[in-house]
């Protein structure tokens, strides 16, 4: 028993010879969040308030694919989403196509705790915003060059890019599928964290910018509850990757249903769950009641990091397959 955090900064096909001026002010952010969690559950902050007070400081680094480092759609606009959840009320909230609100994570924390919906989306979600008066942006304060270029080249493919990866020319299907990668620094991933408190509470908090090159409109897996996000008194999973897949196999719910109806331990459960959708589009961190702690990803490579109170602390990208093929990595 006692506290523990995940958190991620999205899977993909991030290749090992990424530079470290790629590679560190990533890793720096991981770092500098897992602080900023670590501390405030040793302060006895309740899990839901830790992972949105981590995700929030995602969202507002333009290294990662949620808030400022948002990619944009087909039309050049950027369309964010972000989905939290309490694991022993299941109260949960989501938005999406928001196109002006500086952290979508805390707009969802709102529509869950102030009003009797669950899930609120473009100008009703932007109206709602303005009501409550949380921080705005113009929405050219979201668009970076990174990402213009990044669309750029997406479009010049004809393809859809999920995190960490890049187009190739001359490709003329709009696929999903990763492709192997140049070093640019304009690759960003989705983010995520999990917790649970001293008490034994759990929460989990997920948000994204979505696909590079993606038709307006489109909604992936993060604000849908048990696909990219779920929490309830067994366990909190916060997942990145293909969101198609994700929704097709309510990733997130099911890891919470194999232990909860199988009696499968959270590392046993994820590993099942990763294994089981297609490779290369899923990965996820989570945490149990009982303070373990799994990331787990069947990409390449998946941005992560995660501490408990038993002192284990791990800030990664790349793991080694085990035995069973999975990139999996465990702490207890």
């Amino acid at each position: 028993m006692g506290w523990a955090l995940a958190l991620h900064g999205g899977a993909g096909d991030v290749p090992r010879t990424l530079p470290p001026e790629l590679r560190e002010p990533r890793l720096a952010t991981l770092r500098r969040c897992l602080d900023l969690g670590t501390a405030a559950l040793r302060d006895g902050r309740a899990a839901l308030d830790v992972v949105e007070l981590v995700v929030r400081e995602l969202e507002d680094c333009p290294h990662f694919n949620a808030g400022r480092g948002s990619v944009l759609t087909a039309d050049g606009t950027v369309e964010m989403e972000a989905c939290v959840m309490e694991g022993a009320t299941l109260r949960c909230g989501a938005v999406s196509g928001l196109s002006t609100v500086a952290n979508a994570v805390s707009l969802a924390r709102l529509v869950m705790e102030r009003t009797p919906h669950i899930y609120l989306a473009f100008d009703g979600a932007e109206a709602f915003a303005r009501d409550q008066g949380v921080e705005t942006k113009d929405p050219s304060h979201f668009i970076t060059e990174h990402n213009i270029e990044r669309l750029r080249q997406a479009k010049e493919a004809n393809r859809v890019q999920i995190d960490y990866t890049q187009p190739l020319k001359g490709q003329q299907t709009p696929q999903e599928t990763p492709a192997p990668i140049p070093t640019d620094n304009s690759q960003t991933g989705t983010v995520g964290c999990v917790a649970v408190d001293a008490a034994g509470n759990l929460a989990t908090a997920t948000s994204t910018g979505g696909l590079v090159n993606k038709m307006a409109g489109r909604i992936g897996d993060t604000p849908v509850v048990g696909a990219g996000t779920y929490a309830n008194a067994l366990c909190a999973v916060s997942a990145t990757g293909k969101g198609e897949e994700i929704i097709r196999h309510t990733v997130a719910r099911d890891v919470a249903a194999l232990m909860e109806h199988r009696g499968l331990p959270l590392r046993d459960a994820a590993a099942r769950v990763v294994a089981g959708a297609p490779r290369g589009t899923v990965g996820l961190v989570a945490v149990s009641r009982g303070g373990e702690v799994c990331m787990a990803h069947n990409t390449t490579a998946m941005f992560r990091a995660c501490a408990t109170e038993a002192g284990h602390a791990e800030v990664g990208i790349w793991t080694d397959a085990g035995a069973d093929g999975e990139s999996v990595t465990v702490a207890l």
